[in-house]
């Protein structure tokens, strides 16, 4: 029980239970992210004196930096980059509500929500690394 002012709030801090299929679809969607944002954070890292590591480790820096050095991509490209990383964007806040979900009693996740939001977290991943290959500026792995 917390008191903030003249009001008592009671909290239940625990989150349902899940079953073993929807803890590995969940696990699934935290490495996509994961995965995703990596790639962002290296083609925002110029936003980082060229460090990837500097823009990964900081909450929200990969979308942040990548939606910074797209504005700098070839001309011919500029718009396509642009879309993926917007897409990127959507598609991470999706899965940050997927998961958040779970905290609230009368919200529908199952595994399936969460590796069809992985789905497009991956192929997001894929569209932008091929995207930074045919410019050259795509990470090795």
């Amino acid at each position: 029980m917390t008191t903030f002012g003249e009001q008592t709030v009671r909290y239940r801090w625990s989150m349902r239970r899940l079953t073993d299929e929807t803890v590995l679809a969940v696990g699934r969607l935290t490495l996509a992210a994961t995965e995703l944002e990596y790639l962002l954070a290296w083609i925002g890292a110029d936003q980082a004196d060229g460090n990837a590591a500097t823009v990964f480790t900081t909450p929200g820096e990969p979308l942040r930096a990548a939606r910074g050095s797209v504005q700098f991509a070839p001309p011919d490209r500029r718009d396509e980059f642009i879309g993926l990383v917007e897409a990127a964007g959507t598609y991470l806040k999706q899965s940050h509500t997927a998961v958040r979900a779970l905290w609230f009693e009368n919200s529908i996740v199952d595994a399936a929500t969460f590796d069809e939001i992985s789905a497009l977290l991956l192929q997001c991943r894929d569209l932008l690394q091929a995207l930074a290959a045919e410019v050259g500026s795509a990470p090795t792995r």
